[in-house]
């Protein structure tokens, strides 16, 4: 090996250490300025150290390279290659788990209940503002300008509440309904069989030795009770309601039998619109009978002031001319007046009350009864059969890679 300057050593240094500047004519520029040297210098020191052969480009390069430059991109393609050799080999296990998963899914879907949705649809036929009708405006007006506290608008419902209620839940699971499987009617509870232990039910044993011990609470849950309660769980469950921007309620109702699932949603809607009609009934006579209390007492206040002037014109029959027997006249007077403006208002607002009591208001049109489905909503088999495929293949790629130690590779 020749023997090289003290330059040409410092060069040979500068190469082991920045490689790249053997190509690089940025990177040599850098190099070059913080050591004190000019791009071109650099450059033929380099070119020299090539004609004595002390730099194989071919190999010392590439091996500097690879020692100096960042191998994140290097070990990246490598992983990555990796991966996609040892899941080529493996793609016979990809293939067989994917299709076990892909059967699984598909015998699921075949054993599974089958549900039929119904639907309905209906529409406020008025709006909040104005539901309580004329006594909502005047009356309310009257009562406020007379101090009459206690008369509101009629109230407001939302539908969704009542479809969504405890109470017409428990409506739906007691009442008697006609399905294929009990043609002579029967509830929830007994169509779903929930009166009836499953006799591979893990918890039977468990709940026998409950019932052998006594409740710390000094009360006990009665059967019927607990299976109410499991009845409404699930039905909850099949009961969907949206409002839409319009207004329009959309009520959906699932069961395992078509037929049953149009009954309990055409049963909702005539159910919330009965229930609103009879709600708004019962508040137009609650106002009505307040404004007939409202009125008995005017007509007294009316009795009582037109007494009062009865008995000072007896007392006084000539009080034309003392000026404060005039006055205390016109005081009277006008009272009377007062009084009978307010009677004759509560009278002609009663008679219109009389008559919201008894008018037949219509609150609620439903505009799409629910009809008996003549295709399953669940399961959706093709949906079923594919998400199971998807899940057996990206299943058997992380086993692949946890196996091959590829998972957590950096």
């Amino acid at each position: 090996m020749m023997k090289l300057t003290p330059h040409e050593k410092k060069i040979l240094a500068l190469i082991e250490e920045n490689p790249e500047i053997i190509t690089d004519t940025k990177k040599r520029t850098v190099i070059a300025e913080k050591n004190g040297l000019s791009e071109k210098t650099l450059r033929n020191r380099i070119g020299d150290l090539k004609k004595y052969g002390v730099i194989n480009l071919d190999k010392e390069y590439k091996s500097k390279v690879a020692q100096k430059s960042p191998s994140f991109d290097v070990n990246k393609e490598e992983n990555i290659s990796d991966t996609f050799s040892v899941l080529n080999k493996e793609r016979r296990f990809i293939l067989n788990l994917s299709i076990l998963a892909g059967f699984i899914g598909l015998v699921y879907a075949l054993i599974a209940t089958p549900f039929y949705q119904s639907t309905t649809t209906m529409y406020p036929a008025i709006e909040s503002e104005s539901s309580g009708g004329i006594l909502g405006g005047s009356i309310k007006g009257l009562a406020e300008s007379y101090g009459l506290m206690g008369l509101g608008s009629a109230p407001t419902y939302n539908i969704p509440d009542i479809v969504l209620s405890r109470r017409i839940k428990k409506n739906i699971i007691l009442s008697k309904w006609q399905s294929n499987a009990f043609p002579d009617s029967s509830n929830l509870i007994e169509f779903w069989e929930i009166d009836k232990p499953n006799k591979f039910s893990p918890f039977i044993i468990l709940d026998v030795f409950k019932s052998l011990i006594p409740s710390r609470e000094g009360f006990s849950t009665s059967t019927d009770k607990l299976h109410l309660e499991n009845a409404i769980e699930k039905l909850q469950k099949l009961i969907s309601v949206s409002e839409e921007q319009s207004g329009l309620i959309v009520v959906s109702v699932q069961m395992e039998d078509p037929n049953l699932a149009a009954s309990i949603t055409n049963y909702i809607a005539e159910y919330v619109k009965e229930f609103i009609s009879i709600e708004q009934e019962k508040e137009a006579i609650k106002q009505k009978e307040f404004i007939y209390d409202q009125m008995l007492s005017a007509k007294s206040d009316l009795s009582n002031s037109e007494l009062k002037l009865t008995n000072f014109f007896k007392k006084y029959p000539l009080a034309l001319g003392n000026p404060d027997l005039q006055l205390q006249q016109g005081r009277l007077t006008r009272e009377i007046e007062e009084n009978q403006a307010v009677y004759i208002t509560l009278r002609q607002q009663y008679e219109i009350a009389k008559i919201e009591a008894e008018e037949d208001k219509l609150f609620i049109n439903i505009l799409d009864t629910g009809d008996v489905a003549v295709r399953k909503s669940k399961p959706k088999r093709l949906l079923i059969l594919l998400s199971s495929i998807m899940f057996g293949m990206m299943s058997s790629v992380l086993i692949i890679l946890n196996r091959n130690k590829l998972l957590f590779k950096q």
